[in-house]
Order: structure tokens, then C-alpha cells, then sequence
């Protein structure tokens, strides 16, 4: 790397824009270091460093852009259409110590993608960072992303999917159906590095392991720092948050929606299911829901691609920062004094009662937002017509603290219900933007 001297014994930016686009993997702490750089965006500034957009949503419009993500869904292309060149040229006319760009999806790219990135970054030295972590763990939070963002499959379908999808390499998303397709996708850092490794030389390439479970997150972002350059110092880790997380009786739930509803674009999909009945209401409840539990068979897998993913970072000559025994490759010895589903729990799930519990915060808090975009509405000149009437006539119904018990199937009444209040939000977020737009 050269540098610009602009005075005797300074050392000041490099003579060409230094870029590090970290590209995932998902499930990696990347909300955590985002919102983390957001909070500190000024002291980064002060340090030299840039957290490009004026917010960090820019960065995600960039990269659905680039990748060309949203060719299906119109309202969200058009929120995107050009918003990578505009990030690019923040980047590109930066003329500090580097630029520093965080959006999981980049790590989607195939090789002609991530080409097509860099080579717009050709005026600059582009670094890639990749977060990796522990399959026993990333392999669960892959689900309930899963289930938030559309998905159908139950976690016992999800991982079993996975099991079988990898025992078929790059057909794998066939033979494991969707969830090896998402699983490889999310987690297929074999693929990553693949990708990246032939757009960058290998001393640009920063793999960053994830410390284990329960470990201070001050670590994180102290192996974060060190492959891009800045004192970890400068950033207060209080002011990062880890992403909101659902238990699986509140994943289960949405999943089941997901099902009922049928496909949505995401402009749709985002703003109520997700933003909303996933990360407002149901979060919430994470401190009472258990997560998913492993049986042994998909211990045995994570091990298994842990030690794919090994051999692939050593392949790929990256610089590593953190330890790959984070990644461990030695399944777990059963206590001989307990059966292995005892000990290592099973594929299962939630109870219905567990399902039914999630069901009512859901309720709730659709009716409150029903409530909510009605009033907003009507603040817009808009008319809360038959449709958000019926919404709070079904909202009313579902008042009582259990509504759905003489059904004789409560989780399906529940379901049904629910997913009736979540057409009327979406409907009524329609008509918001709708009004939003004739207002004068």
C-alpha cells in the first residue's frame, strides 16, 4: 500500500481510496458491528474512517441494487435504482484513512457479481471482510431468519433439508430442497470465498471467526477493528445492539402465517411481518421462548461443515483474525450416563399451548397497529374504510385472553386469524403511502 505524505514524518490516507466491504456471512453479529458503527459514526469520522449514507438503510438499497435483488418487486427497485453508484462515489471521494461498507447480502454474490462490484470500486483498494461462525450455532438463527423473512418450513424440515442437501456439494439445494438452498446460501462460506477470492488478491481477503456463545461482544468488535485498521478504542460498544431474535414458538408462528399468506414482495412483506409483527411484537418474547434444540445427527453436520469451512479459509490464504478452533470440528462425547435425545435434545416443534401463548402477543400487538395506521390515515385525509373496519370488528373478537380454545384445532383458529389482521395492516399501509403521496 502506498502513502500520500503531506508533511515530514505524517502518515495521512492512502494515495488511492482504501475500501473494506464487509460482506457477511448472515448470522455473523453483522447487525451488531452495523448498528455499532452507526452509533459511533462521528467518532469513525474523527479517526479518519467513513460509514458511508446518510443512514446505514442506504447501504442495503446499495447492495439489493448492485446484485440486482429487486427486479420483482417495482416499489422496492424504485427506492433502489441507483443508490450503489451513489454510495460508490460517497466511498470513491473519501479522502480519508479508508471507507468501511456492511450489508450481508453482498455475501449472495457468485463470482461475476462480486467482479462487477469491485471492478466499480477499480479507482480504489478494496478490501472484503467475512464474519464466520460455529455452524451448531449460526444453523438455528438461520431458521428464525428463515421464518421472518417469508419462510414456511418448520425447523425439524428446515434442518433436515440441510443434512440431506449437504451430502450433494453444489446440488445440494436441490436434494435438501429450501432449506439447503437458504442454509448454502446464508452460510456457504466455501462459495464466499470463492467468489471473492478470485476479485480481490488474497492479502484483501480478512476472515474474522465469531467467538463462542456467551463470549463479551467487545471481542467481536475488537477482531472487527483489527482487519480493518482502526483503533477499537474509538468505537463505544455499548452503544451496538445484538439483532433481535424470536424463540421458536414465535418463529414457528410466523412461519405458519408465511404459509397462509403465499409469497410476498418484500415492500410488502418488510414493513408489516417483519419490521413489525416479527422484531416489534414477537421479539419481545425471546427471554421466555426457548430457541430450537440440535439431536445429535445435526451436531454431527455442523461439526462436519465447520471443518468444510476450515479447509476453505486455509485454501483461500486469508488473512485470519480470531482463531478457527472457534469453528470446533470434534463432535460432542455423550455422557454414557444418558441417552443421546436426553442429553443432546431432539428436532421438534413447539408445543401447541407454547404456539398459542406467542399467538396472543401477536394479536395484540396487530390490533395496536391496526389502531395505529387507522388513525394515521385518517390524519392524511384518507377514509378507514369497510376493509379497516372489518379489521377492528376481528380485532374485537380476539379480545378475550383465550380466544382460540374451543376450536378444534386452536393453532390453526389461531392462524387463520391472525393472518386476517396481517392482510388488513398491509392494506392499510397501502392506503398510507397512497394518501401520503395525494397529500398536498
Amino acid at each position: 500500500m502506498s502513502w500520500r505524505l503531506v508533511r515530514k514524518g505524517a502518515r495521512v490516507a492512502p494515495a488511492r481510496p482504501q475500501i473494506f466491504l464487509h460482506i457477511g456471512a448472515m448470522k455473523t453479529g453483522t447487525t451488531f458491528l452495523q448498528q455499532l458503527m452507526v452509533a459511533n459514526k462521528d467518532h469513525l469520522a474523527e479517526a479518519g474512517f467513513l460509514f458511508p449514507g446518510a443512514r446505514w438503510n442506504e447501504q442495503d438499497r446499495a447492495v439489493r441494487d448492485v446484485l440486482g435483488i429487486t427486479r420483482r418487486d417495482p416499489p422496492m427497485r424504485a427506492l433502489c435504482e441507483g443508490m450503489w453508484d451513489k454510495v460508490a462515489s460517497e466511498m470513491l471521494s473519501f479522502d480519508g484513512q479508508a471507507s468501511i461498507f456492511s450489508m450481508e447480502f453482498l455475501s449472495f454474490a457468485n463470482r461475476k457479481q462480486a467482479a462487477r462490484v469491485v471492478s466499480s470500486l477499480d479507482d480504489a483498494e478494496v478490501h472484503v471482510v467475512l464474519t464466520v461462525r460455529d455452524a451448531a450455532g449460526a444453523l438455528p438463527a438461520q431458521w428464525q431468519t428463515h421464518s421472518r423473512n417469508g419462510g414456511t418450513l418448520s425447523w425439524p424440515a428446515f434442518a433436515g433439508g440441510v443434512r440431506r442437501g449437504s451430502r450433494f456439494g453444489r446440488l445440494g439445494g436441490l436434494a435438501g430442497g429450501k432449506g439447503a438452498h437458504v442454509f448454502q446460501m446464508g452460510q456457504g462460506v466455501p462459495r464466499m470465498l470463492s467468489a471473492w477470492g478470485a476479485a480481490v488478491p488474497s492479502e484483501r481477503l480478512h476472515v474474522v471467526t465469531v467467538p463462542p456463545s456467551g463470549s463479551d461482544p467487545a471481542l467481536l468488535w475488537e477482531r472487527f477493528a483489527t482487519a480493518i485498521g482502526v483503533d477499537p478504542t474509538v468505537c463505544s460498544v455499548a452503544a451496538g445492539t445484538r439483532n433481535s431474535s424470536l424463540g421458536q414458538p414465535s418463529a414457528d408462528l410466523i412461519r405458519r402465517i408465511n404459509a397462509r399468506l403465499g409469497r410476498l414482495p418484500p415492500s410488502e412483506y418488510q414493513p408489516t411481518l417483519k419490521a413489525q409483527l416479527a422484531t416489534r411484537i414477537l421479539a419481545g418474547r425471546s427471554s421466555i421462548e426457548a430457541g430450537p434444540t440440535l439431536d445429535m445427527a445435526t451436531r454431527t453436520f455442523a461439526v462436519a461443515w465447520n471443518r468444510r469451512v476450515r479447509a476453505a479459509i486455509e485454501r483461500s490464504g486469508a488473512h485470519v483474525v480470531g482463531d478457527l478452533v472457534d469453528l470446533p470440528v470434534e463432535p460432542p462425547a455423550p455422557s454414557a450416563h444418558s441417552d443421546t435425545d436426553t442429553q443432546w435434545g431432539t428436532l421438534r416443534d413447539p408445543e401447541p399451548e407454547e404456539v398459542l401463548a406467542a399467538a396472543v402477543t401477536a394479536r395484540d400487538g396487530l390490533t395496536a397497529l391496526i389502531d395505529k395506521r387507522t388513525k394515521r390515515l385518517s390524519r392524511l385525509g384518507g377514509v378507514a374504510d369497510q376493509n379497516a373496519r372489518a379489521g377492528r370488528e376481528i380485532a374485537d373478537l380476539l379480545r378475550p385472553s383465550d380466544p382460540w380454545r374451543d376450536a378444534s384445532d386452536p393453532v390453526d383458529a389461531a392462524v387463520t386469524e391472525l393472518t386476517s389482521l396481517v392482510r388488513v395492516a398491509i392494506d392499510l399501509q397501502h392506503r398510507v403511502i397512497s394518501a401520503k403521496k395525494d397529500a398536498p
